[in-house]
């Protein structure tokens, strides 16, 4: 199984916000080839809080709306399952939002990440640890701090009761 986690990078380039969007073009023919071939695509929370933020900060109001309107047929094609990802990572708990604080002030300063990205990364992690069928894993993202995020995971079997 091939799993992608989608950054907000990915998002801004689907539904070109300016400013945002310099790889379009090859992120849509990506993005179509990815769905054709039925990877699995992940859609972090942190993508959509991250994605929404930025197009309420597009300086042309005209624009902004109908990038608003746009995201928010996404949104419910997410809700209602009709989407090519699933929704991930909506739930944090205490040991989640625990190791994003631990790591926070070391990633702050030394990788300038923010906890959109962190919660991204913590989650690709998780999301690891729980599915035992995952075979390659990968963050997609045009970001060079997470596009690295990439991996073969060995299967692991579930132990006989």
């Amino acid at each position: 199984m091939r799993v992608r986690f989608i950054d907000t990078s990915i998002i801004m380039n689907l539904l070109e916000i300016p400013g945002k969007c310099s790889d379009a073009e090859r992120v849509k023919a990506d993005f179509k080839s990815i769905v054709e071939s039925g990877e699995v695509l992940i859609l972090p929370f942190s993508t959509i809080i991250e994605s929404g933020n930025h197009i309420a900060h597009i300086a042309d109001g005209r624009i902004r709306r109908e990038r608003s309107l746009i995201f928010k047929e996404f949104l419910e094609k997410t809700a209602n399952n009709e989407a090519p990802w699933k929704l991930y990572g909506v739930k944090l708990e205490k040991d989640d939002l625990l190791a994003l604080a631990e790591k926070f002030p070391d990633y702050a300063l030394q990788y300038e990440m923010g906890l959109g990205d962190m919660s991204i990364i913590h989650f690709y992690e998780k999301y690891k640890e729980e599915t035992p069928a995952v075979g390659h894993i990968m963050i997609w993202s045009t970001d060079r701090h997470l596009s690295g995020y990439e991996e073969d995971v060995a299967i692991r079997r579930r132990k006989d009761r």
